[in-house]
């Protein structure tokens, strides 16, 4: 089916003689007197392709091309500007336009009329997502003051989104104002983002819901393309407490640059389609970089604080982490427990059977650990065969009782399955919790001296220091 063109321009020979020519080649095609005029008919008609005079009256063709340009779904509408013989265009303006083409009509008519039908022929301009589905302006542009403040609209919504960069460290702040923002334009129940990458998929509710974390992890999966398979999974706003909503009037949209999937996000039972997709349709490219970006700032994290053998966090992590802890205990007296476990008689292990196969027992051993502790919790490889736990908001006792789960499937590994070696392998582990006074390394030492005690208890045991 041949595209479907606009053909603007305020002299009428230029303009009818245009639509003939387009037609005989098949094409359907409508005209329009100006820039306003375009505009308007551009959102009822919802052309392939545009062919504009440069100047018009009441806007210009690089104008109207910006505006046109700031809706995601007319990013593959063909634009062809037409200049005058005497018109120049300065060239920094015409790449940043957004037009794909410029003419100038002193070419001879025949061969410029062939040259615009082989630029309206290009399959791959197409007017978006949407056609057929809703007209993004119910009322038409009267003046140029309202085209300009629809312009004004967009670009401020845009800088309001993209302002959210500085808060880059603060995911969840970043995507609570962004899920505020949306609300301001359009009341729904329930918004859902995925952010994914390489190294972290990460699932965001607002408000909490209580449906399940592999629900909701299968329900957006399912919504991408291409999807990765991150390394670890992060989900915030679910909570057994809250209520479990039935995801069953729901848009998506994915956040995507260059045509890699950064994430999606879903939106159930919105009260205005209209206007959410109106929202979605000239935000859509600034949320989809401030996911990439989300992304890059993840695996630049990932890269200075994991350690590559366990893909844990390393030691730069976890000292940062009781850093965090003691000031957080400091303001408002919240505890926090920590553990050092270290794996025993683990020179024995390299000694017997070789270096990689201890690096598959760390490695092991790091799996244990992460799949085991609460999603509140930081492990991290403190250095060779040693790994520090930090347990938020727990006393002793409770980290007692993770560490001792710990330990019980440390015991059930299957090393003759795994690693093809009738290994027996255990880890000693001392903890301690904060008390009022204590600095960073006081509690790094208090729960090493524990360890220590388990180490001279005979090992594969846990010691606490109080």
């Amino acid at each position: 089916m041949r595209n479907k063109v606009l053909v603007v321009d305020d002299s009428s020979m230029w303009r009818n003689t245009l639509k003939v020519a387009l037609e005989k080649a098949g094409f359907t095609v409508i005209t329009a007197v100006d820039g306003i005029d375009a505009l308007n008919k551009f959102f009822r008609f919802l052309p392939d392709v545009l062919v504009v005079d440069y100047l018009m009256p009441r806007m210009n063709a690089i104008q109207l091309t910006q505006l046109i340009r700031s809706y995601s779904s007319f990013k593959d509408v063909g634009i062809l500007i037409l200049t005058g013989t005497s018109e120049f265009v300065n060239q920094f303006w015409a790449k940043k336009s957004g037009a794909n083409f410029f003419m100038k009509k002193d070419e001879d008519f025949k061969k410029l009329t062939e040259n615009i039908i082989v630029f309206a022929e290009n399959e791959l301009f197409h007017g978006g997502w949407h056609r057929d589905i809703y007209k993004i302006h119910k009322e038409p542009f009267g003046e140029l003051s309202d085209v300009l403040e629809e312009k004004l609209k967009i670009e401020t919504t845009n800088r309001e989104i993209l302002s959210l960069l500085k808060s880059l460290e603060d995911e969840d702040r970043v995507v609570s104002q962004m899920s505020a923002l949306i609300r301001e334009f359009v009341n729904f129940n329930v918004i859902l983002w995925l952010f994914i990458s390489p190294v972290a998929g990460r699932i965001y509710s607002f408000p909490k819901i209580g449906n399940s974390s592999n629900e909701l992890k299968k329900l957006l999966m399912g919504k991408l393309l291409n999807p990765l398979t991150p390394s670890k999974w992060h989900f915030k706003g679910i909570s057994s407490k809250s209520k479990v909503v039935e995801f069953k009037n729901i848009f998506t949209f994915p956040l995507k640059t260059d045509g890699i999937e950064n994430g999606i996000v879903l939106i159930e039972g919105v009260e205005s389609k209209d206007s959410l997709e109106n929202f979605i349709d000239y935000t859509l490219e600034s949320m989809s970089l401030l996911a990439y970006t989300m992304n890059n700032f993840w695996e630049q994290r990932a890269a200075s604080e994991t350690d590559f053998l366990t893909s844990l966090p390393n030691r730069r992590a976890g000292i940062m982490k009781i850093k965090e802890m003691l000031s957080l205990y400091e303001r408002t007296g919240i505890p926090f427990a920590v553990g050092i476990l270290d794996i025993d008689d683990f020179k024995l292990v390299n000694d017997s059977y070789g270096h990689n196969v201890g690096d598959d027992v760390l490695r092991e051993f790091g799996r244990i650990i992460w799949n085991d502790i609460r999603e509140t919790d930081l492990a991290c490889r403190y250095g060779g065969e040693e790994f520090l736990l930090v347990f938020p908001g727990t006393v002793i006792e409770e980290a007692l009782e993770i560490v001792e789960r710990l330990k019980r499937s440390f015991s059930n590994v299957d090393w003759k399955n795994l690693l093809g070696q009738n290994l027996q392998v255990t880890f000693s582990a001392g903890l301690a919790t904060v008390r009022n006074g204590m600095g960073l390394y006081d509690i790094i030492e208090k729960a090493d001296k524990a360890l220590y005690k388990a180490k001279s208890s005979g090992k594969n045991c846990i010691k606490t220091e109080e």
